[in-house]
C-alpha cells in the first residue's frame, strides 16, 4: 500500500470511527480546562487553542496530554516533556508569552512546560507544523504558553481566588491563590501555588517508589497605561521544585528552579493600516540538579551529581498590518542568545573524585524574521502565506568547554547556520457546513547544542551514551496536510490527514571503539544525519449536543513513521481515541471519559531501542457544582480516575513506567 493510500485510508477510518464531540467551538470560545476542548484558529486550522476556565487545579501536563496529536513523555509524576504528532525537543519549539525557554537538564527532565502552571496561564496555543505562531523556525511547530494577564478598567476593583486540592493517590495535596486589581490606568495581578506528592501507587497495588515531588510556583504581572493606545506591561515567574523523584531513570533531582522574567511595549492605534505592534524584552535563567543520594546503595554503583544551568536573554517585535482591505500583514522580528552548561561529578569509593562537563558550555545566538500574509481572496476562501529566515550561530563559550572538545574534533568547533522555513495555507467555505482547507510547507532546524556538543549523555530509553557532533547538517521537511470541517448546530465534524518527509533526519548510531561513560550503558551513539524519513497520520474529532443538557465530546489521533534504513521512527504513539460525555442537570455536572490506546508494534529495537507497548483502555468519572454567594463562587469538583484500578502504561513513558492506578480527586475553589 502507498504512503498516499495509508493515510487517505487512516484519515476515512478515524472520520467512520470517531464519536468525539467538542463543545462549541466558534472563534471567541472560551474553553476550560475540566474539558480539556481543543480550538481551532479563528481563521486557518493550522493551529489550535487552549484556554483556561472550571478547574485550574488540573496540572498543565494532565491539559496538554489532551490535546490531538499531543502524547507525553513520562518518566516519573513531574515534569513530563509534550510532542506533537511523535516529533519533540529541538523538532518543536516550546515558548512562553513567545519567550524561548530552554531546559538546563541533559536527561530533558525540565521542559519548558513545567515552570508554568495553570493558575497564571491564559491559553496554550498549538501549531502543527511551519507557521507564525511558532516563534522560531520549527519542522513540528510548537507549544506558546500564553501568560494570564490583569485587565484594566474592571467594574471590581479587586477579584481573587483562593483553592484547595487533595488526591488519595500519593496523598498529593495543593493550594493555590491569585488577587487582582483593576483601575483605569493601572492593574496589578499576583498568584501563587504550591504542590506536594508522596510516591503513587499503580493499578492493581505496585507502589512505584521514587515518584515524589513538591513545588510551588507563583507570578507576578502588571500593565501601566502611559497613554491612549501605548501600554507597558512586566511579567515574572518563578518556579521551585525539590526531592523530584524520577522512577523510570537512574538519578532523581534535588531542585530545578527557574525565573522568569519580560518587560513589554504595547501599542494598539485605531489605524487602518497599524492595527497593532509589541516588543518585549525578557531574560530567564534556570537550575538544575539531578543526584542519587536518595536512592539504595545496591541501585548506584558510583555517586554522582549532574548540575545544569540554563540562561537565556532576547526579545522579539510583533506588529500586525492592513494593506487594504484583503491584506492583513504579520511581522516578527525575534532574536535571543542561549547558554548552557552541565557537569557530573562521579565520586568512586577509595578514589579522587572524577569531573567532567556533558555539555561543554555551550552557547547558541539566533536572530530571524517572519514574514506572512493573510489574503482574503474571495468571501469563501483565503490563504495565509509566510517565509521565515533564521540565522544561528553555535560555539563553546570557555577555555575548558574547547579543551575537553578537542581531543575528539579537530579546527574550529563554531558553526552558523541559516534557516528558511515558508507555508501556504489555505481555506475554501464550501457552504454554511462544509469546510476545506489544506497545507504545505519547507520546514528547517538546526541540531540542538546537545546534539552538537554533547558529550555522554545518557539515554535511558535505549541504553547507550551519547556524544555530539559538530559537523551536523539542518534537518528539513515538507509537511503535507487536508483536512475538512462539517458544522451544523448541534454537531461539528473536523478531520486531516497529514505527512512529513524528512531529509537529513537526526538520530544516533552506534560508534565502535569508544568506551561507555554510564555504568551498565550498551554502549556509544554518536547523533548522524539519515538521509530521510517519513512521518504521517490523522486526527479526527466531532462534537456533538444532541441535547441543551448533554454534550459528547471525542478525539481520535494515529501516526506512523519509519526512516531510510526501514527503522520504525522512535517515541511514535499508537492510535489514541479519548471520549467524554457531559450532563448537566440542575447546576449539578457529570461527566464520564474513557481513554483507549492500542498497541504499537511498530517499533525498532535495533535501529532505536524501543519496546513494543500493550494496548489499554481507562475510565474517569467526575462531577462538579458551582455555588453563587452574592458575588462570591465556589466551585466544587470530584474526579475518579482510573475506576477500575487498570495496571497500564503509555507507549512513550520511559522503560513502561506503570502510571497510577485509582485515584480520588477533591478540589475546591473560591472566586471573588
Amino acid at each position: 500500500m502507498t504512503l498516499k493510500n495509508i493515510a487517505v485510508f487512516t484519515f476515512m477510518l478515524c472520520i467512520a470511527v470517531t464519536t468525539r464531540a467538542q463543545e462549541d467551538t466558534t472563534a471567541a470560545k472560551t474553553i476550560t480546562l475540566l474539558e480539556v476542548v481543543v480550538q481551532h484558529d479563528a481563521k486557518l486550522r493550522n493551529s489550535r487553542e487552549k484556554k483556561q476556565g472550571a478547574d485550574l487545579q488540573i496540572s498543565t501536563d494532565q491539559l496538554l496530554e489532551s490535546i490531538a496529536g499531543v502524547n507525553m513523555i513520562r518518566r516519573g509524576s513531574y515534569a513530563w516533556e509534550p510532542t506533537i504528532r511523535g516529533l519533540n525537543a529541538g523538532q518543536i519549539n516550546v515558548t512562553i508569552s513567545g519567550m524561548a525557554i530552554v531546559g538546563a537538564c541533559t536527561d530533558r527532565m525540565d521542559p519548558a512546560s513545567s515552570y508554568i502552571e495553570p493558575n497564571n496561564l491564559q491559553s496554550i496555543s498549538v501549531s502543527y507544523g511551519v507557521n507564525n505562531q511558532s516563534y522560531g523556525s520549527s519542522i513540528g511547530g510548537g507549544f506558546n504558553f500564553k501568560l494570564k494577564q490583569p485587565e484594566l478598567g474592571n467594574e471590581k476593583k479587586i477579584t481573587g481566588l483562593a483553592g484547595l486540592g487533595y488526591e488519595t493517590n500519593a496523598h498529593a495535596m495543593q493550594t493555590l491563590a491569585a488577587v487582582e486589581y483593576s483601575g483605569k490606568r493601572f492593574a496589578i495581578r499576583g498568584n501563587g501555588i504550591f504542590r506536594k506528592a508522596g510516591s503513587y501507587t499503580a493499578g492493581g497495588g505496585e507502589k512505584i517508589p521514587f515518584s515524589q515531588y513538591a513545588k510551588w510556583n507563583g507570578g507576578l504581572s502588571a500593565i501601566y497605561r502611559l497613554a491612549d493606545h501605548h501600554f507597558i506591561t512586566l511579567d515574572y515567574i518563578q518556579d521551585e521544585g525539590r526531592d523530584i523523584g524520577y522512577p523510570a531513570l537512574l538519578m532523581d533531582v534535588a531542585f530545578a528552579k527557574a525565573k522568569i522574567g519580560s518587560v513589554s511595549y504595547q501599542y494598539k492605534p485605531h489605524n487602518k493600516r497599524l492595527h497593532s505592534w509589541e516588543t518585549k524584552w525578557y531574560y530567564n535563567t534556570i537550575d538544575h540538579a539531578m543526584d542519587d543520594t536518595h536512592r539504595p546503595k545496591n541501585q548506584v554503583s558510583i555517586h554522582m551529581d549532574m548540575p545544569g544551568t540554563s540562561q537565556t536573554m532576547g526579545f522579539y517585535s510583533d506588529a500586525q498590518w492592513g494593506l487594504g482591505s484583503r491584506h492583513h500583514i504579520t511581522t516578527r522580528l525575534n532574536g535571543y542568545r542561549n547558554r548552557l552548561h552541565a557537569e557530573m561529578t562521579m565520586y568512586p569509593e577509595n578514589a579522587a573524585p572524577m569531573f567532567m562537563l556533558t555539555i561543554p558550555d555551550a552557547q547558541r545566538d539566533v536572530i530571524g524574521l517572519d514574514i506572512s500574509d493573510r489574503i482574503e481572496l474571495s468571501s469563501k476562501a483565503e490563504i495565509i502565506a509566510g517565509i521565515r529566515t533564521d540565522y544561528t550561530g553555535s560555539s563553546l563559550y570557555s577555555a575548558e568547554g574547547k579543551q575537553l572538545l578537542s581531543g575528539m574534533y579537530t579546527g574550529n568547533l563554531n558553526r552558523s547556520r541559516f534557516l528558511f522555513n515558508a507555508y501556504v495555507n489555505g481555506q475554501y467555505r464550501v457552504s454554511d457546513h462544509w469546510l476545506l482547507y489544506t497545507n504545505v510547507a519547507k520546514g528547517m532546524r538546526g541540531a540542538t547544542l546537545q546534539e552538537m556538543y554533547g558529550f555522554y549523555l545518557f539515554n535511558r530509553m535505549d541504553g547507550y551514551d551519547y556524544l555530539g557532533n559538530p559537523g551536523l547538517s539542518n534537518e528539513e521537511s515538507w509537511n503535507l496536510g487536508t483536512g475538512v470541517r462539517f458544522q451544523q448546530k448541534k454537531i461539528t465534524v473536523d478531520g486531516q490527514a497529514f505527512a512529513y518527509l524528512f531529509r537529513d533526519y537526526i538520530a544516533g548510531k552506534p560508534r565502535e571503539g569508544y568506551s561507555v561513560m554510564t555504568s551498565g550503558a550498551k554502549g556509544v551513539k554518536q547523533y548522524i544525519n539519515i538521509a530521510s524519513a517519513v512521518l504521517y497520520g490523522a486526527e479526527a474529532t466531532v462534537s456533538a449536543r444532541p441535547f441543551s443538557f448533554l454534550r459528547i465530546n471525542s478525539i481520535n489521533t494515529y501516526s506512523r513513521g519509519q526512516d531510510a534504513d526501514h527503522h520504525a521512527l522512535p517515541l511514535i504513539a499508537p492510535f489514541k481515541s479519548e471520549n467524554t460525555v457531559t450532563a448537566l442537570w440542575k447546576g449539578y455536572r457529570f461527566h464520564t471519559t474513557a481513554v483507549y490506546s492500542a498497541a504499537q508494534r511498530h517499533v525498532s529495537y535495533t535501529g532505536y531501542g524501543e519496546l513494543p507497548s500493550e494496548s489499554f483502555f481507562i475510565l474517569h468519572l467526575g462531577a462538579g457544582k458551582s455555588f453563587t454567594i452574592r458575588t462570591t463562587v465556589l466551585d466544587f469538583n470530584v474526579r475518579m480516575m482510573n475506576v477500575f484500578d487498570k495496571k497500564y502504561y503509555e507507549h512513550l513513558d520511559i522503560v513502561k513506567l506503570s502510571r497510577p492506578g485509582r485515584n480520588l480527586e477533591i478540589h475546591t475553589t473560591i472566586r471573588f
